[in-house]
Protein backbone atom coordinates (compact mmCIF):
# COMPACT_ATOMS: atom_id res chain seq x y z
CA UNK A 1 0.00 0.00 0.00
CA UNK A 2 1.37 3.41 -0.97
CA UNK A 3 1.00 4.71 2.69
CA UNK A 4 3.66 1.69 3.78
CA UNK A 5 6.32 5.11 2.85
CA UNK A 6 5.09 6.89 5.74
CA UNK A 7 4.81 3.96 8.21
CA UNK A 8 8.29 2.69 7.93
CA UNK A 9 9.88 5.56 9.46
CA UNK A 10 7.80 5.31 12.35
CA UNK A 11 9.61 2.41 13.76
CA UNK A 12 12.88 5.34 14.22
CA UNK A 13 10.54 7.49 15.78
CA UNK A 14 8.82 5.50 18.23
CA UNK A 15 12.29 4.94 19.87
CA UNK A 16 13.06 8.23 20.10
CA UNK A 17 9.78 8.74 21.77
CA UNK A 18 10.31 5.89 24.56
CA UNK A 19 13.93 7.42 25.18
CA UNK A 20 12.52 10.20 25.86
CA UNK A 21 10.01 9.47 28.08
CA UNK A 22 12.19 7.22 29.48
CA UNK A 23 15.51 9.95 30.09
CA UNK A 24 12.94 12.61 30.75
CA UNK A 25 11.63 10.86 33.88
CA UNK A 26 14.35 10.04 35.39
CA UNK A 27 15.86 13.33 34.84
CA UNK A 28 12.62 14.43 36.17
CA UNK A 29 12.43 12.19 39.21
CA UNK A 30 15.90 12.71 41.08
CA UNK A 31 15.19 10.17 43.75
CA UNK A 32 14.71 7.22 40.49
CA UNK A 33 17.14 4.86 40.56
CA UNK A 34 17.43 3.00 37.00
CA UNK A 35 19.88 0.43 38.42
CA UNK A 36 17.40 -0.67 40.69
CA UNK A 37 13.85 0.45 39.70
CA UNK A 38 11.95 -1.42 36.56
CA UNK A 39 10.51 1.58 33.85
CA UNK A 40 7.03 0.82 34.53
CA UNK A 41 7.14 2.85 37.83
CA UNK A 42 7.95 5.83 35.70
CA UNK A 43 4.27 6.00 34.59
CA UNK A 44 2.50 4.29 37.31
CA UNK A 45 -0.70 5.62 38.85
CA UNK A 46 0.19 8.10 40.53
CA UNK A 47 3.94 8.63 39.66
CA UNK A 48 5.44 12.32 39.44
CA UNK A 49 5.17 13.82 35.87
CA UNK A 50 3.33 10.07 34.92
CA UNK A 51 0.89 12.30 32.81
CA UNK A 52 3.63 13.92 31.27
CA UNK A 53 5.62 10.59 30.06
CA UNK A 54 2.55 8.54 29.42
CA UNK A 55 2.03 11.31 26.59
CA UNK A 56 5.48 9.45 25.18
CA UNK A 57 4.57 6.07 25.84
CA UNK A 58 1.51 6.56 23.71
CA UNK A 59 3.38 8.15 20.92
CA UNK A 60 5.61 5.24 21.21
CA UNK A 61 2.85 2.69 21.38
CA UNK A 62 1.05 4.30 18.68
CA UNK A 63 4.32 4.36 16.35
CA UNK A 64 5.31 1.20 17.10
CA UNK A 65 2.16 0.01 16.32
CA UNK A 66 2.00 1.35 12.87
CA UNK A 67 5.29 0.54 12.09
CA UNK A 68 4.87 -2.81 12.18
CA UNK A 69 1.44 -2.82 9.96
CA UNK A 70 3.89 -1.66 7.62
CA UNK A 71 6.41 -4.51 8.03
CA UNK A 72 3.11 -6.81 7.84
CA UNK A 73 2.27 -5.41 4.82
CA UNK A 74 5.72 -6.05 3.59
CA UNK A 75 5.72 -9.44 4.69
CA UNK A 76 1.92 -10.36 2.90
CA UNK A 77 3.65 -8.44 0.16
CA UNK A 78 7.08 -10.00 -0.55
CA UNK A 79 7.91 -13.04 1.82
CA UNK A 80 7.14 -16.18 2.76
CA UNK A 81 4.34 -17.89 5.41
CA UNK A 82 6.90 -18.21 8.13
CA UNK A 83 8.43 -14.47 7.91
CA UNK A 84 4.30 -13.31 7.27
CA UNK A 85 3.67 -15.30 10.83
CA UNK A 86 6.82 -13.66 12.45
CA UNK A 87 5.62 -9.87 11.51
CA UNK A 88 2.03 -10.64 12.09
CA UNK A 89 2.80 -11.76 15.76
CA UNK A 90 5.19 -9.02 16.35
CA UNK A 91 1.78 -6.95 15.13
CA UNK A 92 -0.51 -8.54 17.54
CA UNK A 93 2.61 -8.03 20.44
CA UNK A 94 2.92 -4.52 19.69
CA UNK A 95 -1.26 -4.05 19.92
CA UNK A 96 -1.04 -5.83 22.78
CA UNK A 97 1.41 -3.45 24.59
CA UNK A 98 -0.40 -0.38 23.50
CA UNK A 99 -3.84 -1.11 24.55
CA UNK A 100 -2.72 -3.55 27.98
CA UNK A 101 -0.16 -0.59 29.32
CA UNK A 102 -2.31 2.43 28.24
CA UNK A 103 -5.11 0.04 30.72
CA UNK A 104 -3.09 -1.56 33.34
CA UNK A 105 -0.64 0.46 34.17
CA UNK A 106 1.07 -0.45 37.66
CA UNK A 107 -0.84 0.69 40.91
CA UNK A 108 0.77 3.32 43.36
CA UNK A 109 1.61 0.61 44.80
CA UNK A 110 3.26 -2.24 42.25
CA UNK A 111 3.68 -4.74 44.81
CA UNK A 112 0.25 -4.90 45.55
CA UNK A 113 -1.70 -8.30 44.05
CA UNK A 114 -4.25 -6.58 43.02
CA UNK A 115 -6.46 -6.84 39.54
CA UNK A 116 -4.55 -4.12 38.22
CA UNK A 117 -0.90 -4.79 38.57
CA UNK A 118 -1.86 -8.58 37.89
CA UNK A 119 -2.48 -7.59 34.48
CA UNK A 120 -0.23 -5.46 33.91
CA UNK A 121 2.53 -8.25 34.67
CA UNK A 122 0.46 -11.04 32.89
CA UNK A 123 0.55 -8.36 29.68
CA UNK A 124 4.31 -8.06 30.37
CA UNK A 125 4.83 -11.67 29.75
CA UNK A 126 2.51 -11.97 27.23
CA UNK A 127 4.65 -9.21 25.31
CA UNK A 128 7.65 -10.33 26.13
CA UNK A 129 7.15 -14.03 25.06
CA UNK A 130 5.57 -12.64 22.16
CA UNK A 131 8.38 -10.54 21.50
CA UNK A 132 10.65 -14.11 21.08
CA UNK A 133 8.28 -16.01 19.39
CA UNK A 134 8.32 -13.44 16.50
CA UNK A 135 11.38 -12.47 16.35
CA UNK A 136 12.57 -16.18 15.81
CA UNK A 137 9.63 -16.49 12.83
CA UNK A 138 10.95 -13.42 11.39
CA UNK A 139 14.98 -14.80 11.84
CA UNK A 140 14.56 -17.87 10.56
CA UNK A 141 11.94 -16.87 7.55
CA UNK A 142 14.59 -13.99 6.62
CA UNK A 143 17.33 -16.93 6.78
CA UNK A 144 15.79 -20.06 5.35
CA UNK A 145 13.33 -18.20 2.86
CA UNK A 146 14.05 -14.97 1.90
CA UNK A 147 17.91 -15.46 2.08
CA UNK A 148 18.33 -12.34 3.66
CA UNK A 149 21.33 -13.61 6.13
CA UNK A 150 22.30 -10.23 7.60
CA UNK A 151 18.59 -9.47 8.81
CA UNK A 152 18.49 -13.50 9.59
CA UNK A 153 21.07 -13.31 11.58
CA UNK A 154 20.93 -9.83 13.30
CA UNK A 155 17.35 -10.96 14.53
CA UNK A 156 18.51 -14.15 15.53
CA UNK A 157 20.90 -12.23 18.02
CA UNK A 158 18.22 -9.62 19.08
CA UNK A 159 15.73 -12.99 19.98
CA UNK A 160 18.69 -14.36 21.95
CA UNK A 161 20.08 -11.39 23.54
CA UNK A 162 16.56 -10.88 25.12
CA UNK A 163 16.44 -14.26 26.18
CA UNK A 164 19.95 -13.93 27.77
CA UNK A 165 19.32 -10.89 29.42
CA UNK A 166 16.24 -11.86 30.81
CA UNK A 167 17.60 -14.96 32.91
CA UNK A 168 20.03 -12.19 34.31
CA UNK A 169 17.21 -10.82 36.45
CA UNK A 170 16.19 -14.16 38.09
CA UNK A 171 20.56 -14.67 38.28
CA UNK A 172 20.99 -11.56 40.37
CA UNK A 173 18.00 -11.96 43.09
CA UNK A 174 19.09 -15.59 43.55
CA UNK A 175 22.34 -13.37 44.37
CA UNK A 176 20.67 -11.12 46.80
CA UNK A 177 21.74 -8.10 43.76
CA UNK A 178 18.94 -5.73 42.97
CA UNK A 179 19.52 -4.96 39.53
CA UNK A 180 15.81 -4.60 38.37
CA UNK A 181 16.17 -1.88 36.41
CA UNK A 182 19.77 -2.31 34.79
CA UNK A 183 18.17 -5.98 33.39
CA UNK A 184 15.33 -4.53 32.03
CA UNK A 185 16.87 -1.80 30.08
CA UNK A 186 19.01 -4.12 28.68
CA UNK A 187 16.04 -6.05 27.51
CA UNK A 188 14.37 -3.03 26.17
CA UNK A 189 17.33 -1.22 24.84
CA UNK A 190 17.85 -4.65 22.53
CA UNK A 191 14.28 -4.59 21.32
CA UNK A 192 14.68 -0.50 20.64
CA UNK A 193 17.79 -0.96 18.66
CA UNK A 194 16.58 -3.95 16.80
CA UNK A 195 13.27 -1.85 16.06
CA UNK A 196 15.57 1.48 15.17
CA UNK A 197 17.59 -0.83 12.78
CA UNK A 198 14.68 -2.56 11.19
CA UNK A 199 12.93 0.76 10.27
CA UNK A 200 16.25 2.49 9.30
CA UNK A 201 16.85 -0.63 6.43
CA UNK A 202 13.43 -0.19 5.49
CA UNK A 203 12.99 3.39 5.79
CA UNK A 204 15.84 3.95 3.15
CA UNK A 205 15.71 0.41 1.60
CA UNK A 206 19.37 -0.34 2.20
CA UNK A 207 20.15 -3.02 -0.50
CA UNK A 208 23.47 -4.23 1.51
CA UNK A 209 20.21 -6.15 3.70
CA UNK A 210 17.58 -6.05 1.64
CA UNK A 211 18.88 -7.90 -1.75
CA UNK A 212 17.23 -11.20 -1.79
CA UNK A 213 18.39 -14.18 -4.53
CA UNK A 214 15.97 -14.98 -6.80
CA UNK A 215 13.27 -17.51 -5.73
CA UNK A 216 10.55 -19.58 -7.71
CA UNK A 217 7.72 -17.36 -6.96
CA UNK A 218 4.90 -20.58 -7.23
CA UNK A 219 6.87 -21.40 -3.54
CA UNK A 220 6.14 -18.62 -2.35
CA UNK A 221 3.47 -19.27 0.79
Amino acid sequence: MKIRKYLLPLGMICVISYLIHLFLGQFLQKEYNPITTDISSLTATGAPNAELLGIFTLIYGICFFLFCLGMLDIAFEKYHKITKIGFLIFMIMSFTSLIGYFLFPLSSDKLAMNFQNIMHYVITGFVTSTTIASLYFIGYGYLKKEKLKKLGKITIATASLIIFFGFLNPIAMSLQLNILGFTERLVIFTLLIFTFCLSFIYSFNLKPFLTIKKINSNKRG
